[in-house]
């Protein structure tokens, strides 16, 4: 009886630590860029590098928003500096609205809603 509840333990910490979001990834892959290379341009060649076998929505959107600084930086429109700063509010935001959609998926599933708005417990 010990040793299957400490396989079920096992098996469930491997699993409840075992995955990591995109974002989460995203942002970790980032940190590590910007480590290695100061410049906006480099840190966007080596995110999009190491980025380039996990496609979902949201890194797609990302990095097709460095893609338009980078050619705002060559062209001269926005400074490196700007461009970091915009790349990483995006993050922030994108971050953000993952957050609030899990709340509101945690209150539909918490209650109902009647029809003045209010929240009824199943």
């Amino acid at each position: 009886m010990k040793f299957a509840l400490i396989l079920i333990f096992i098996f469930l910490s491997s699993c409840a630590t075992g995955y990591k979001e995109p974002i989460i990834n995203l942002e970790d892959t980032q940190s590590s860029c910007e480590q290695n290379y100061n410049d906006f341009i480099d840190i966007f060649d080596c995110l999009k590098r190491d980025l380039d076998t996990q496609k979902n929505d949201e890194i797609e959107l990302y990095l097709l928003k460095g893609e338009q600084l980078k050619e705002k930086i060559d062209l001269g429109i926005m400074t490196t500096a700007d461009a970091k700063y915009e790349w990483k509010k995006l993050l922030y935001d994108i971050k953000q609205l993952r957050s609030e959609m899990r709340y509101r998926m945690m209150y539909e599933r918490a209650c109902r809603v009647n029809y003045r708005g209010y929240c009824v417990p199943w």
